[in-house]
C-alpha cells in the first residue's frame, strides 16, 4: 500500500483554493458585490486573508489525504467514501477556523476603536461557525468530487501517454 506523496496535499490544496477563489470572486464580481467592498480593503489585508485561508486549506488537505491520498480512490467506492467523509470534515474545519480567525481580528479591531459588546460577538461567532461549518463541509465534499474526477482524468491521459499502443476507443468498438 503506497503512501501519499509529500507534495500531493500542497498541489491539491492549492488547486482547490485557487479554483474556489476564482469561482467565488467571479460570482461576487458579476453580482456586483465587490464594487464598494474591496475599495478600502487594501492589498496587504487581502494577501493576509488569502495566505491564512491557504494555510488552513493546506493543513486540512494534508489530514484529509493522510495515508494513500488520492491513490486510495483505486479502492473503488470504499476509497471514495472514506475520502469524501474526510473531505467534508476538513471543509467544515476550514470554514469554521476561517470565520473564527476573521472574527478574532474584527473583535480586536473593534475593541480598539469603540469597545464592541462581547455578547453580540459571541452570538455572531456561535451562529456564524455553525453556518461556516456546514458551508465548508459542502465545499469540501464538492472539492473531493472534483479532485477525484481530475485524478481519474489524469490517470487516463497518463496511461495513454505511457502506452501509446492503447486504443482510444473502448473495447468492442473496434
Amino acid at each position: 500500500m503506497a503512501e501519499a506523496g509529500r507534495f500531493e496535499p500542497w498541489v491539491v490544496s492549492s488547486f482547490n483554493l485557487v479554483a474556489l477563489s476564482v469561482v467565488g470572486i467571479t460570482a461576487a464580481h458579476v453580482g456586483g458585490a465587490l464594487e464598494g467592498e474591496l475599495a478600502g480593503f487594501g492589498t496587504l489585508p487581502g494577501v493576509a486573508v488569502f495566505v491564512y485561508l491557504w494555510l488552513l486549506t493546506a493543513g486540512a488537505t494534508r489530514w484529509a489525504l493522510a495515508g494513500r491520498g488520492l491513490a486510495g480512490l483505486r479502492d473503488g467506492l470504499g476509497g471514495l467514501r472514506s475520502l469524501l467523509v474526510r473531505g467534508v470534515a476538513a471543509g467544515a474545519l476550514i470554514g469554521t477556523a476561517f470565520l473564527l480567525g476573521v472574527l478574532v481580528v474584527s473583535f480586536l479591531v473593534s475593541l480598539a476603536q469603540n469597545g464592541l459588546q462581547l455578547l453580540s460577538m459571541a452570538l455572531i461567532a456561535l451562529i456564524g461557525c455553525a453556518v461556516a461549518g456546514v458551508v465548508g463541509g459542502l465545499i469540501g465534499g464538492l472539492s473531493v468530487v472534483l479532485d477525484a474526477g481530475g485524478y481519474w482524468a489524469a490517470g487516463k491521459i497518463v496511461d495513454r501517454w505511457v502506452d501509446p499502443n492503447r486504443s482510444a476507443r473502448p473495447a468492442g468498438d473496434e
